[in-house]
Formats: C-alpha cells, structure tokens, sequence
C-alpha cells in the first residue's frame, strides 16, 4: 500500500488529501479522502511514469474529478478536471 498527500490548486482556492494506492489481483485500486470526505479511485491507471484517475464528489457541488499526471520516485503533479467547465493542478509527495 502507498500513501500520498496531495494539493489541488481548484479555481476556488486550493485544498488537501491523501491519497491510498495498491493493487488487488493486479489490479490498481486507490481511495481518495478529504475534508468532505472519502471515495474510491476509479478507471485508476498507473505506471512507474504516469498515473490517471477519476472520482466523485458532493461538495461543494456533484461533480467527477479527472486526475492526470507525471510520477518521479515520491512526487506526482498534474492537472484535475473539475467537471466540465473548470481546470487545475494537483502535486503530491509520499506519505
């Protein structure tokens, strides 16, 4: 099991959450938490270089995220989709 702690940079300011990555029979599962809450990582892809995935949340208001980004050793960093309007970044470093 990994462990991460992540920024968003949302255009609402930016927020915290970590991030619980493993795998079950080869295949990655992942959950996400904050301060509003938990969820699962879904159509969660990741390799040595690259990680990709969405989740669903209620607040502020309903909406799927969608994560892409780059990994290095114990950093990832990419850009969230906030449903279909808005944009932003996210970094994370190893718990």
């Amino acid at each position: 099991m990994e462990y991460w702690n992540i920024t968003i940079k949302a255009p609402t300011g930016e927020f915290d959450a970590t991030l619980k990555l493993g795998n079950d029979g080869g295949v990655p599962v992942g959950e996400m938490a904050g301060k509003n809450g938990k969820g699962p990582m879904q159509d969660l892809e990741i390799s040595a270089a690259a990680i990709a995935w969405s989740t669903k949340i209620e607040l502020p208001m309903p909406m799927k995220l969608k994560f892409l980004g780059a990994r290095d050793g114990d950093t990832m960093s990419g850009t969230v989709k906030f449903g279909l309007f808005a944009s932003g970044t996210f970094n994370a470093s190893r718990a």
